[in-house]
């Protein structure tokens, strides 16, 4: 599969919630980034895809937004991953029989993230669409931060030329001896075995988890590394999820984090490694 563009956009909100499937009955978690599968379905708000359009054959439903799944896309959260649970009531049943109950859901505070985005070249039509509603800010259907009680703002920072170089054990050393490597954003874990991420422009203790230094308040230090064992990369039939190994941090105004190294698992083939897609001189994002 070929690709050609990487297009670069943030989105914002006041509060969001990219709920995990499998948190029903103690509460409603979620994620700290939007999976794929999120982000998939904002695209897919642009371009007009009605979500319920299927065809189906030999009881097998094929879901239009399923053909977007080739589309690669790169997460950068860009705040301090503040979350919050609060609780409220879920109201069900019709008038002649009303149920509420209290119902508990962790909501994002003020989440922002940087999209990279990038089609691959059998969606060119797709791709232009998508460039013209974001740049002119039409989109067709609302967009939210993963709830629609969370209406997310955009805007189009960037798009450049699909430049990408794939290491796997034979060239992995060589590449991060020569190269001063920043990588950043959100990183597929598939293959990788350890990782070293550095933070720049501030006078923090590496290796600190919390940090006490707000209004004397312990806080997640935003350059540790989080890893996400099951992230929802592509949904089929409605309810089929596939998942991947992820990782990532958050970034702020007041350093530069990135990934500066990393190492393969051991006992891979040739074919078996990891593609960096290029992004400035010496920076780099992982698309999954």
């Amino acid at each position: 599969m070929n690709f050609s563009k990487i297009i670069e956009i943030d989105i914002w909100s006041n509060f969001g919630c990219f709920s995990k499937p499998f948190s029903n009955s103690g509460g409603i978690l979620t994620y700290l980034i939007p999976p794929k599968t999120s982000i998939i379905g904002i695209i897919g708000a642009i371009l007009g895809y009605d979500f319920n359009s299927y065809k189906e054959h030999d009881n097998i439903k094929e879901y239009l937004i399923e053909k977007l799944y080739g589309i690669k896309i790169s997460v950068q959260p860009l705040f301090e991953l503040n979350s919050k649970r609060v609780t409220f009531n879920r109201v069900s049943g019709n008038v002649d029989k009303l149920s509420i109950e209290n119902m508990h859901q962790d909501v994002l505070i003020n989440p922002y993230y940087k999209l990279f985005i990038s089609f691959p070249d059998n969606l060119k039509n797709e791709e232009e669409m998508f460039l013209d509603r974001i740049t002119n800010h039409q989109t067709i259907y609302n967009l939210y931060m993963g709830r629609n009680e969370f209406p997310l703002s955009y805007n189009l920072c960037n798009i450049f030329d699909y430049e990408s170089i794939f290491l796997n054990k034979n060239n992995i050393h060589e590449f991060f001896e020569e190269n001063d490597v920043k990588i950043y954003g959100s990183l597929n874990r598939k293959f990788i075995k350890d990782t070293e991420l550095k933070s720049v422009g501030n006078n923090e203790t590496e290796g600190l988890i919390f940090d006490f230094s707000k209004n004397n308040e312990s806080y997640l230090k935003s350059f540790y590394e989080y890893i996400i064992r099951e992230y929802p990369v592509e949904r089929t039939n409605f309810i089929d999820f596939k998942y991947s190994d992820i990782s990532f941090y958050a970034a702020n105004d007041l350093k530069d984090c990135f990934f500066s190294n990393l190492t393969l698992k051991d006992n891979l083939k040739e074919n078996q490694g990891i593609t960096l897609t290029k992004i400035g001189e010496n920076e780099w994002i992982s698309m999954i």
